[in-house]
């Protein structure tokens, strides 16, 4: 995960999703009844990742003080990647950042 801090000095993270469920591990740690209702989920996640192997998506967040602000799909890891580092340097140059100088 990276996080860059704007011109503005506010913190951005930019990174892939792995896990598509949520916070289905906080809830399987929520006693029986959670386990039982995460089990299904863990189950997935090897064909997930498998899937991931062979070309899926991935999913690229930009998060700002916590909150998610945009998400990209990007099909490989390579431009992922290269999606990642691209989406860093725009941050630090404050291109997304909402405060332009003229």
């Amino acid at each position: 995960m990276a996080v860059v801090t704007d011109p503005n000095g506010r913190q951005w993270s930019v990174h892939r999703r792995w896990w598509p469920f949520g916070d289905i591990v906080d809830l399987a740690f929520d006693g029986l009844f959670g386990l039982v209702l995460a089990t299904p989920f863990l189950l997935l996640w090897p064909f997930w990742l498998l899937g991931k192997a062979v070309g899926v998506r991935w999913r690229i967040v930009v998060e700002r003080d916590g909150a998610e602000i945009e998400s990209h799909l990007v099909r490989g890891w390579r431009r992922s990647g290269a999606r990642l580092d691209e989406l860093t340097l725009q941050i630090a140059g404050g291109w997304r950042s909402g405060h332009f100088t003229l």
